[in-house]
């Protein structure tokens, strides 16, 4: 039986990007012959990047990984976004690979000054779920299934070039953070070096689910050249109920504009509160990895 090791990163979530880079539409001018008409921006951007993080944990087993997003903006407020991202089967045990972030608000304010913005956000990931023992050492017969699917209620405020961002779970589960994953996963990784009692310390705290978690993200891109921005972002994820999960994380970098690419070298990472989950096994359980372990991180987007 396959668990994985939950990820306390909004995410997204390419959750973490959710908001940032929607253009600001603008009303098409209209001439005196012409009604006035309403009018809507559209980007679309495809990434590369060297290892695919949300909120400084590794979604791709600290392995290469690929973006596509789609946003769209209306000169009235309301705004889309969808993302398709690769993500690795160690992480989401099942899955297809990749995953999906779908979302619509609305934003107002001004984008010198003042701006809010409030939606709604689904992160999905096709096929992936775990079966597991509700407490392996008292019945391992009685096992639960966990999607890893989250809704997400976003608020987005902020001043000028600085960036917030507030997202409260709504599903019942975080990425899947419940009992049966967190303490499974820790079991595997206990089970490789012959120590079982933090698995054994999880499972007798009860049986648990993650409605109600909370992320806090704060960026800026500050402008070093014309064609050079440097970027500063803090987040602050707390696992309702799962306190040793909660994940400061941090990614700074640059960010080059060259030849309509954008060049991005980052320093990700994440400090969780008890790094022993930030562990993940391999398909085979033969060894594992740390997720929020700080890394360069390069990628190459671009925009259409």
């Amino acid at each position: 039986m396959k668990f994985t090791q939950p990820r306390t990163s909004a995410l997204l979530l390419s959750t973490a990007a959710l908001w940032a880079g929607l253009p600001s539409a603008q009303a098409a001018p209209a001439t005196q012959d012409e009604p006035s008409m309403q009018s809507y921006a559209v980007d679309i951007e495809a990434k590369l990047t060297t290892d695919r993080r949300t909120n400084g944990l590794s979604d791709t087993y600290r392995r290469p990984g690929a973006e596509l997003t789609l946003s769209a903006a209306h000169e009235s407020g309301w705004i889309g976004y969808v993302q398709l991202g690769t993500v690795a089967r160690e992480n989401f045990p099942g899955g297809d690979r990749w995953t999906a972030v779908a979302a619509t608000g609305y934003r107002w304010g001004q984008a010198d000054g003042w701006h809010f913005g409030v939606g709604l956000a689904q992160e999905m990931f096709p096929n992936a779920r775990v079966e597991a023992p509700r407490h392996y050492f008292v019945d391992p017969t009685d096992t639960v299934k966990t999607r890893f699917d989250t809704s997400f209620a976003v608020l987005e405020f902020g001043y000028g070039i600085i960036e917030a961002r507030y997202m409260q779970v709504l599903s019942r589960d975080f990425r899947g953070n419940n009992t049966p994953v967190v303490c499974g996963s820790a079991l595997q990784v206990g089970a490789l070096d012959g120590d079982v009692s933090e698995a054994l310390n999880c499972y007798e705290r009860g049986d648990h689910h993650s409605r109600g978690s909370q992320l806090l993200q704060v960026e800026t891109r500050l402008p070093v050249t014309d064609t050079l921005q440097a970027l500063i972002h803090v987040g602050y994820t707390r696992v309702k109920n799962f306190g040793f999960l909660n994940t400061w994380d941090y990614r700074l970098g640059l960010i080059h504009q060259r030849w309509g690419y954008s060049f991005q070298a980052d320093v990700v990472g994440g400090v969780m509160n008890n790094d022993y989950y930030g562990q993940v096994t391999n398909t085979e359980g033969t060894r594992a990895r740390r997720m929020d372990r700080p890394a360069l991180v390069l990628s190459v987007s671009r925009k259409f």
